[in-house]
């Protein structure tokens, strides 16, 4: 601890950060990523032989535009806990390469079971080792081919550092720094080792900082019935995550899309409207509802003298909203009726603008997150919940469509496109019982990932349910 706290100082961890740095601690949340497929077009006349050189150059740059890299929370169980910065990262410490054994599918619809396996891998390993001397982010380059100049790479980081959407912003400005330095000269490519902060390094302000987080004067109860609910198993340690994906075809994708926006419906809704369709046909009929957490994007109102700044910021600015989930009367005898999954979507739906439409006097929407401000102890709460039952059946994060406008605006002779984007993360120990993680990548193909607790959910639960999941679009394209 001595060597940390010599390490410069750059401000307390907010409410919201100390959450994730808590959990990290305790060993009930370990991480978030975002994996994204980067690959040169046909056209491309790009020559490249040295792809490491190549990823530390814009690696690099990427860490210089966003300090928040050089950041790792001291006392992370602490109320008094703090961000400082490191005095260097070591590139060949953080950035591990590995190679397919098998080579990558060129269908755009599947699954990809290697992936899956890595990031299961990297979703049980924590931040804890050289604790003082690592960064609290990895990034693994896969390799389709040896030789081969495309690759995936996934962004592994702690979630007090980014929340989903910073995954996007940190890919944005990779691949836009890949595009800068494979256009310099070859025999010019500078890639370093070792990356040091500016001395004036700095962070972005916490979100309490950035938002005003009113509290609610007449706060939602949890639902308004007294239902028979499913939840998993009760909160329980240790925690092993579990995770599987699939991708959707763009055309698939493109169908999909189309119709919740013909029917004034978000994607999230729509898709936790499937998860819960889905499992009301699998769980036994005497369960009545289930409670969807689906988390929101908190950007949108943060108050800020560089307000593009925070639009591009990496950081922990979210909050969440609760949907109850009532079983449908009728149960036709295909299990994905279209009427099901439509009115149960208009169920999310109407969660979403009750969460959006409850504006405070100051102009924003009353947060959940606000209560967290008046926790002396952050820690003690998830100590105290082991043992007891969950609160929610699942949850769906979707971060939506990748897009890199400084890219598009040289897609002509652009040398580097992204395809697939996939996100990730561990299980939490005190959250929903499953995750489904969703997001749209630059070929419009959409990825929905899955991640349970070893122990809460059975595998084959879990894996059934994705089954239905990717049915369900294949039979609705």
């Amino acid at each position: 601890m001595s060597s940390i706290q010599q390490l410069k100082k750059l401000r307390p961890l907010g409410k919201l950060e100390q959450v994730s740095a808590s959990c990290h601690h305790l060993g009930y949340f370990n991480n978030v990523g975002l994996s994204a497929h980067y690959y040169l077009p046909r056209s491309s006349s790009l020559a490249i032989s040295d792809l490491r050189k190549l990823v530390y150059a814009a690696a690099g740059d990427v860490i210089s535009k966003h300090p928040v890299l050089f950041a790792i929370p001291a006392n992370e169980d602490s109320p008094n806990a703090y961000f400082v910065s490191l005095p260097s990262i070591n590139l060949d410490q953080r950035i591990k390469f590995l190679i397919r054994s098998q080579p990558l599918t060129v269908l755009d619809e599947g699954e990809d079971e290697e992936l899956d396996a890595v990031l299961e891998d990297q979703h049980n390993t924590n931040f804890k080792n050289d604790y003082g001397k690592a960064p609290f982010w990895r990034l693994i380059i896969v390799q389709d081919a040896e030789g081969d100049m495309s690759f995936t790479a996934s962004f592994i980081y702690h979630h007090a550092i980014g929340d989903g959407f910073s995954g996007l912003v940190f890919h944005n400005t990779f691949l836009d720094s890949l595009e800068t330095v494979s256009s310099s000269p070859v025999s010019g490519l500078q890639s370093k080792q070792i990356i040091l902060p500016d001395d004036n390094v700095h962070i972005m302000p916490a979100l309490g900082e950035l938002h005003p987080l009113p509290i609610n004067p007449s706060p939602p109860l949890h639902s308004a019935t007294n239902l028979n609910e499913w939840t998993g198993n009760s909160i329980r340690c240790p925690c092993k995550s579990r995770w599987i994906s699939f991708h959707i075809s763009s055309g698939t994708s493109e169908s999909f899309f189309r119709k919740c926006k013909q029917k004034g419906l978000s994607v999230a809704s729509v898709v936790s409207s499937v998860i819960a369709t889905i499992l009301f046909r699998i769980l036994p009929p005497d369960i009545e509802a289930l409670t969807c957490i689906i988390p929101v994007n908190l950007r949108p109102w943060l108050r800020s003298s560089n307000a593009e700044a925070t639009k591009t910021a990496m950081g922990s600015y979210f909050d969440a909203t609760r949907v109850q989930l009532i079983r449908p009367s009728q149960h036709p005898e295909d299990p994905n009726s279209a009427d099901d999954i439509w009115s149960c979507a208009q169920q999310a739906s109407k969660g979403i603008r009750q969460y959006l439409d409850n504006v405070s006097p100051s102009g924003e929407p009353y947060t959940a997150v606000s209560v967290l401000e008046t926790i002396p102890d952050i820690s003690a709460i998830f100590t105290s919940v082991v043992g007891k039952p969950r609160d929610a059946a699942f949850e769906v994060t979707n971060i939506g469509l990748f897009s890199s406008a400084a890219a598009s605006e040289r897609k002509a002779d652009s040398c580097w496109q992204v395809g697939k984007v996939l996100l990730s993360r561990s299980s939490l120990v005190s959250g929903a019982a499953i995750t489904i993680s969703i997001a749209t990548g630059g070929d419009g193909t959409m990825a929905v990932g899955f991640s349970w607790q070893e122990g809460v959910v059975k595998d084959c639960l879990v894996q059934k349910v994705s089954r239905e999941v990717k049915k369900y679009f294949k039979d609705n394209s």
